[in-house]
């Protein structure tokens, strides 16, 4: 038969493991938040398609700008290079 003495040790184990088991429950939530938080600053699907669909337009337009800014070199580049047969200049190039 158990004695007052063994059932306060049993008491006292399973209080023990009740903290023990609390303790890591607590830092299991404290875990989850952390977790929470961080897909909180994940954007959503529709801000990052937005976003992506805004990066898109201005590499597009960069892209176009570009190209504008090569025909234009390009006429500049032939215009000289006739000025300077017309003077008879030798070309650097």
């Amino acid at each position: 038969m158990l004695t007052t003495d063994d059932l306060n040790k049993i008491q006292f184990l399973i209080v023990a493991g009740s903290n023990q088991v609390v303790s890591r429950i607590d830092k299991l939530e404290d875990r989850v938040q952390q977790v929470e938080d961080k897909v909180d600053l994940i954007p959503t699907k529709e801000e990052y398609f937005d976003s992506m669909s805004k990066l898109m337009g201005e590499v597009k337009k960069g892209r176009e700008e570009q190209e504008v800014i090569d025909e234009g070199l390009s006429q500049h580049n032939d215009r000289l290079e006739k000025l300077e047969e017309k003077v008879v200049i030798a070309s650097p190039y």
